[in-house]
């Protein structure tokens, strides 16, 4: 489970207008006195076909790039499990029934029973973020087809494959804070919201779908019907972040060499969003058309271990 899981699912629920955006999740990236062209993709964090059914111009630019740029670098999955494991859980004792009245509770146990069932019991002091994030997976896991990794996962394998650098914009460090600065009875209201409708069904196949059509209006749009997002959790988890990570890509597009940034899509769109970001920074970031190629073969590079 990574901990960016819910990024593209809850993050896109914003509530400020925006312009439409181009329907595409390619963006070209120049910056004045720099030759090198970059790009920033908009990906998913899913399995599902969908997710993998690329224009023309993804993967030529993709293979194109000396440096594949996530907001995390995703080979490291020992090191992040380890900071998971460390931090997923309420300190002082505190358990999950604690946060909600009984009645609440009941509701909340049943659900985790029946989407996770024997780990129900291991989740007792996990933060309602972290179990909101294991049942979303689940939900992932259930529609997703054969593949092996998660789309950012495999667009960095890719890189890596082709002996271009990896690396990554934020650490797990400052992803788990942003997590840790939303209240835990703000955690435990979206928990409750998404059991008390029954997971939002059908709203993860609207996403994928307008996540295929390369539609980041249609895919906020999509999002929004499945509820609002506590103000905290939109400034800690998408406004605060955007901001850091802008810095650091302005640096990174002056000093490095070309890159392929790998950014969750809600992070793309909006005022506060990187494409805006960027724009203010003096780059120019335009949107990449082209035609849809055949879907990707499911083959995903194999890395060694070291």
């Amino acid at each position: 489970m990574r901990i960016r899981l819910l990024i593209v699912l809850i993050a896109p629920l914003v509530s400020h207008a925006q312009e439409k955006s181009e329907s595409t999740l390619l963006w070209r990236i120049t910056t004045p006195g720099v030759a090198r062209t970059s790009y920033l993709y908009g990906t998913v964090h899913s399995k599902d076909d969908r997710a993998f059914q690329f224009t023309d111009s993804v993967l030529p630019a993709l293979d194109r790039c000396a440096i594949a740029a996530g907001e995390l670098d995703l080979s490291a999955d020992k090191q992040m499990g380890m900071a998971l494991l460390t931090n997923m859980r309420m300190s002082g004792g505190t358990k999950l029934a604690d946060l909600y009245k009984k009645k609440e509770w009941s509701r909340v146990e049943a659900m985790m029973q029946e989407r996770v069932g024997f780990m129900a019991p291991m989740l007792a002091s996990v933060k309602p973020f972290f179990v909101l994030a294991i049942m979303t997976e689940n939900d992932m896991n259930d529609a997703a087809g054969e593949r092996t990794v998660v789309l950012d996962q495999y667009l960095q394998q890719r890189a890596a494959s082709n002996g271009r650098r990896v690396i990554g914009i934020e650490t797990v460090a400052e992803q788990i804070a942003a997590i840790d600065a939303v209240p835990l009875k703000v955690q435990a209201a979206m928990l409750l919201d998404y059991v008390d409708n029954g997971g939002f069904p059908g709203a993860m196949d609207a996403l994928l779908d307008a996540y295929a059509s390369e539609d980041l209006d249609a895919l906020m749009k999509e999002a929004m019907k499945a509820g609002g997002m506590p103000e905290q959790f939109e400034r800690s988890l998408l406004t605060e972040r955007n901001g850091r990570m802008v810095e650091r890509m302005d640096k990174l597009l002056r000093e490095e060499g070309s890159l392929f940034f790998l950014i969750g899509a809600a992070h793309l769109p909006s005022p506060t969003g990187l494409i805006a970001g960027l724009r203010t920074k003096g780059h120019t970031v335009e949107a990449v058309l082209s035609g849809r190629s055949a879907p990707v073969r499911r083959v995903e590079p194999v890395l060694e271990e070291h």
